[in-house]
């Protein structure tokens, strides 16, 4: 359904016959007579347009008001002041209150079959709702979300939290909630939660969730701080989300050569472009940091609008004051409001095939675009402020997750990122977003020492260090408890390139403290530099075997082009640079022996 289709359907559904041809009376008549809308009508249509009248008719012209945005803003500046004023309020979700004392103001009434009195909007106001009364007789104007939508950036008049701005609550928010500056910790271990997770164990269960155990090893191995202590199923949340954020990535980023401090800019830049995602599967990220909504396997045509998204809420976000706190309230609804690719995915899509599984057994569907924004839009920014929290980027402040919106869930959550209620940004979230201009990493204050044998390859780690024991373990053998010997297979194990191999080497050169290396040292790492790749395996080159034919044998001893081209190799073979291949399968058709490639 195209964007036109699509409002006819949504004002077909609100407007009835009778309320249409009112503000053809009242409205429209004039906006056609000032050439507004309705150019293709000749005089004669316009004056039979009456009771009888196709309500279709009525709709295409509402619809040249609402659906173009040169007309909506012309027409918009020929309303009656009052009716201005309550389409800057309602088109922003909110409503426009009517005391009691202004009912006449604002409403008609007549008398029902019950003898009853009724309230209408006068015909001036009946674009919009009229809500419900309370005991005093007060009520509201309001307007249909989903029409709400179409307008609402046609109106110059924007509301406070279309801006990203500081929030006034926020200086007791350290005593009401969590808070999590996870800057030095992921900076300083960010190699080591990636050697884990590429540590030969498979960290994925079968429903595509990660392993209990693993997530238990990993945080204790790691020594990560968790978010929740006291949470029951969010104990290894931040462990978990790491997994996932590697999980996410495609493989050829989870390398120390990419993923480490000193390229961490680049990183968060990457990961901020979803360069570094992996998209082989069409629902990659909703399946992992959104796993409560079901049917993604079903959708066919249209992948998730990954980049697009997070290209939109990134654009956002860099709109963040320099020191102050934000709330996440403040953010979903800037992003909502600027209504700027946010769909993760196609509306459409999820009304066809999504649903959340309730805990009463039941299946929720997502029909109205009220629901797309609670059910999808929120969580996927909450989820991907939460990564960035992660990555050190934002200062998270945060609550235990709950989640009360139309939904019977098993954990009162939505999603497992639901308690996050404001961010601020870190030092390194002032680098990433051109605040500062430089970016000094973070010291690694571990109570150890590393000592190097002078005359054998062994380290000692005296103290508490996991990070520097998760090292040695990596690239050693463990003969002590806080002893490791080191050979040339231990140290390059896993190694695919000579690059990698320096990286290493520089790393070790870290977890020592820089110290200088003693004679057996220096000579043990200018051995592994000379022997690693002494002997290459050569892809560029195509093997051919010729049969032990005296004919051909003499032909290729004989012609001096098969010498340039090709290297002789024993028991009657040859070696030919691809580049070459063509050439000699030419040189050997010439003597009536053909080469199928």
């Amino acid at each position: 359904m195209n964007y036109m289709n699509e409002l006819e359907h949504i004002l077909s559904k609100r407007y009835d016959q009778e309320i249409l041809l009112k503000l053809f009376q009242k409205y429209f008549v004039n906006w056609i007579a000032d050439g507004y809308i309705g150019k293709e009508l000749n005089i004669f249509e316009i004056s039979t347009i009456g009771e009888k009248t196709d309500k279709e008719v009525l709709l295409k012209l509402f619809i040249e008001f609402y659906g173009n945005e040169k007309n909506f803003k012309k027409i918009f500046e020929t309303l009656p002041e009052e009716v201005k004023k309550i389409f800057k309020v309602v088109v922003w979700g909110e409503k426009f209150p009517i005391k009691k004392e202004d009912l006449k103001k604002y409403l008609d009434t007549y008398t029902d079959n019950f003898e009853k009195e009724v309230f209408i909007p006068k015909d001036e106001y009946l674009f919009f709702d009229l809500e419900e009364f309370d005991k005093d007789m007060n009520t509201a104007f309001s307007i249909k979300y989903d029409i709400a939508r179409y307008i609402r950036n046609f109106i110059d008049n924007k509301p406070k939290d279309y801006y990203l701005h500081s929030d006034e609550s926020s200086s007791d928010l350290a005593f009401k909630l969590y808070r999590d500056n996870n800057e030095n910790e992921f900076i300083n271990n960010m190699n080591f939660y990636l050697d884990f997770y590429n540590s030969g164990e498979n960290p994925i269960s079968s429903s595509g969730k990660i392993l209990k155990d693993f997530k238990r090893n990993m945080q204790k191995h790691c020594g990560i701080t968790e978010y929740y202590n006291d949470v029951k199923g969010l104990e290894f949340l931040k462990t978990e989300t790491l997994c996932l954020i590697f999980t996410l990535l495609e493989k050829k980023y989870r390398t120390n050569t990419y993923f480490n401090n000193k390229n961490i800019k680049n990183v968060i830049d990457d990961f901020m472009t979803t360069e570094t995602f992996d998209k082989e599967d069409a629902y990659n990220y909703t399946n992992l940091f959104l796993n409560f909504l079901k049917g993604t396997r079903n959708i066919w045509e249209s992948p998730e609008r990954i980049s697009e998204v997070v290209k939109s809420l990134v654009k956002l976000l860099k709109e963040m004051p320099k020191d102050d706190v934000v709330s996440i309230d403040n953010i979903v609804k800037a992003f909502i409001y600027r209504d700027k690719d946010v769909e993760l995915i196609a509306f459409k899509d999820v009304k066809d095939y999504i649903y959340i599984n309730e805990a009463n057994g039941e299946r929720a569907k997502i029909l109205e675009y009220k629901q797309y924004e609670d059910y999808i839009i929120e969580p996927f920014v909450k989820s991907y402020i939460f990564l960035l929290g992660i990555f050190g980027v934002f200062e998270i402040f945060y609550e235990k997750p709950f989640f009360k919106k139309g939904l019977y869930l098993k954990n009162n959550y939505l999603s497992k990122y639901d308690g996050l209620k404001y961010i601020k940004l870190t030092n390194l979230g002032r680098y990433i977003f051109g605040y500062t201009d430089k970016y000094e990493l973070p010291k690694i204050y571990e109570k150890a020492e590393v000592q190097i044998d002078d005359k054998r390859q062994f380290v000692t780690v005296v103290g508490e260090a996991p990070a520097k024991m998760m090292f040695f373990e990596k690239i050693g053998t463990k003969v002590k408890e806080n002893m490791f010997k080191l050979t040339y297979d231990s140290f390059i194990k896993g190694i695919k390139n000579y690059d990698e191999l320096i990286e290493r080497i520089e790393r070790f050169k870290e977890n020592i403290d820089n110290k200088e290396l003693s004679q057996n040292w220096e000579e043990f790492f200018e051995n592994l530099e000379k022997k690693f790749n002494s002997v290459k395996i050569e892809d560029d080159y195509v093997i051919l075997k010729l049969e032990n034919n005296k004919e051909l044998i003499q032909t290729v001893i004989k012609d001096s082009r098969f010498k340039k081209l090709s290297l002789k190799a024993e028991e009657y073979h040859l070696l030919v640079k691809k580049e070459n291949l063509k050439e000699v399968i030419k040189i050997f058709s010439e003597y009536g022996y053909y080469i199928v490639e």
